[in-house]
């Protein structure tokens, strides 16, 4: 990413008050850009300013350790915000905090109530769909159930066949709609290296490479991979802020 020349500005929780910064490119269209931050956390996050003074979180806004990247447009305005939340079951010692931070402060996802996020419940094939929409950009509201729109571009997207989405999502399922999401890139990972790669499904073999060659997902301590684990709603948050952050 282009570093922004500029002083580092401080985000502020408030989206009135907060530091704004303005994109002037050269090159037009889409610019990755550094926008210096000082001391910048999972929960610092870009927010795009339109013509009209709407606003609209960059999702895949990612911190690094001195400012945040996104991709913005030539002359955009944007604001820099503080949108962390606070979770009752989210201990500050959790293995997941940082992960849960970056995800509920772009609100792929969000608590399962206003006070908790139940990290170890396990996540639904829907909700991963509807998250992906969300980081999308897609319009997730006004079917029929709460998941109907996130299913039906999925579909679309090649991401999901949309079968079974009120089932528990596996961790190999899970990797393997991410994969998608990122164009089936090829994959060269060493699965061989854990104690259950022969778990994997033929049809995440090539995910679970590229999953773990770009360091999205990870093993167990005893050496497994969990291919066939049910995902928890932390390590969704987890191999998100990963893959986000292998993107920017």
């Amino acid at each position: 990413p282009f570093k922004i020349p500029m002083t580092a500005v401080q985000a502020t929780r408030d989206i009135a008050t907060a530091p704004t910064v303005t994109i002037d490119s050269e090159t037009g269209g889409y610019v990755n850009v550094l926008i210096p931050v000082v001391k910048p956390s999972a929960v610092t996050v870009a927010i795009l300013v339109g013509t009209d003074a709407s606003t609209n979180m960059i999702k895949t806004s990612v911190a690094t350790s001195d400012g945040v990247i996104a991709s913005v447009p030539s002359g955009a305005t944007i604001k820099i915000v503080d949108n962390s939340k606070t979770f009752t079951d989210v201990a500050p010692g959790n293995w997941a905090n940082d992960a849960i931070a970056f995800a509920s402060a772009r609100e792929l996802f969000s608590g399962t109530s206003a006070t908790t996020f139940s990290p170890n419940v396990p996540m639904t094939r829907s909700m991963l769909m509807v998250v992906l929409a969300r980081l999308d950009g897609a319009k997730t509201t006004g079917g029929e159930t709460w998941y109907e729109r996130g299913v039906e571009w999925a579909i679309q997207k090649g991401i999901s066949d949309g079968s079974a989405p009120e089932a528990n999502i596996s961790r190999e399922q899970l990797v393997t709609m991410l994969w998608r999401y990122c164009g089936s890139p090829s994959g060269a990972g060493n699965v061989s290296g854990y104690t259950d790669a022969g778990q994997i499904s033929g049809y995440a073999q090539e995910a679970m490479a590229w999953a773990i060659e770009n360091g999205i997902v990870s093993g167990f301590g005893d050496g497994r991979l969990g291919p066939q684990g049910q995902a928890t709603r932390a390590q969704v948050a987890q191999m998100l802020m990963n893959l986000l952050k292998s993107l920017a």
